[in-house]
């Protein structure tokens, strides 16, 4: 199993628009470390507690808090949590890309002032413009013709 490196950096920004508590931003940060590609935490209540120093019902409080703002799905089986597709880390874009466009996954609503939050583009939306990115064809920049001095301080 691979560990989850991609997010949506968008959703990131304003997740602070949720007011979660410190608690609940805890055991969220605790299940974003935890989750499995696509957003499944394998975790109960109790080793949430454990690992944070604080009561199963904080814990189930701040889970309730997160479920409220849509963070949190409410379809679980016992001992797993599903973090939100588009706040789930991936493997890559194309996974993220993948999953979200799949009509098994199911994206609620989150319940906190988003904007137009939306997965990162697939392509390049200056594709079919006169825009070059790298206008010299790929070849190398030329190298500077004297190198500076370089002398130590002190």
């Amino acid at each position: 199993m691979s560990t989850p490196g991609f997010h949506n950096p968008e959703i990131f920004e304003v997740l602070p628009n949720a007011r979660p508590s410190p608690t609940a931003r805890d055991v969220f940060d605790v299940l974003t470390a935890r989750q499995e590609p696509g957003g499944l935490v394998r975790i109960r209540q109790q080793e949430l507690a454990q690992r944070l120093d604080i009561t199963q019902a904080a814990v189930s409080r701040a889970i309730g808090q997160l479920r409220d703002k849509g963070i949190l799905g409410d379809r679980q089986r016992r001992g797993t949590v599903l973090i939100h597709p588009l706040l789930a880390g991936y493997e890559s874009l194309t996974h993220m890309l993948n999953h979200l466009q799949d009509p098994a996954t199911f994206l609620w609503p989150l319940n906190f002032p988003t904007g137009d939050i939306r997965p990162p583009r697939s392509s390049d939306p200056r594709t079919g413009t006169d825009f070059d990115p790298d206008p010299d064809g790929g070849e190398d920049a030329p190298a500077p013709d004297a190198r500076p001095s370089l002398r130590l301080a002190g």
